[in-house]
């Protein structure tokens, strides 16, 4: 599906973030995830799950160094989905941080950090970690919940958010 789609985005057109139709869309150039190679058979569960078009945003190719089909975009600017990212700084015990869910009410949870003009949304109860970057143009409301529900349909959660689940159940334990 997803190499569809990026088939579809090279020669199909693209879009502004708008909507509107304006051509191909240029390809954009991502680091890849750190653990994409250790983790390539849930994160194949996680795209054979996206939409290929998110709303109005449609699809773009993406270029990784090293080459992984764990980063996934949409629109202009980009809405960038990396799967096998690195556990997220604030999910350690004794953390403050809080956490969110953007899609199904059973999860994914999310951690939501700035990100430039982006809100970078990483998944803290899933395995792998899966970070999704929201340029501020966009209502993450809006992009959010198909990333989400794909993830949960994907992957069972691992962990609970859940402050008064037994401690050792808690994401901010996990290895």
């Amino acid at each position: 599906m997803v190499l569809l789609a990026l088939t579809i985005a090279a020669v199909g057109g693209g879009d502004s973030g708008s909507g509107h139709i304006t051509g191909p869309l240029p390809a954009i150039t991502a680091e890849a995830p750190p653990h994409a190679a250790a983790m390539a058979a849930p994160c194949a569960r996680v795209l054979a799950e996206l939409p290929l078009q998110l709303g109005a945003l449609k699809p773009r190719v993406v270029h990784t160094h090293p080459d992984t089909p764990n980063v996934v975009a949409w629109g202009d600017p980009a809405v960038v989905l990396s799967c096998g990212v690195a556990r997220p700084a604030d999910l350690r015990p004794g953390s403050t941080a809080q956490y969110f869910t953007n899609g199904p009410a059973a999860g994914p949870f999310y951690t939501v950090t700035p990100s430039g003009d982006a809100n970078a949304w990483t998944t803290v109860d899933r395995e792998p970690y899966i970070e999704i970057t929201v340029p501020a143009q966009y209502q993450g409301g809006n992009v959010l919940p198909p990333l989400s529900r794909a993830i949960a349909k994907a992957l069972p959660a691992v962990c609970s958010t859940d402050p008064a689940a037994p401690v050792a159940k808690r994401c901010t334990r996990r290895p």
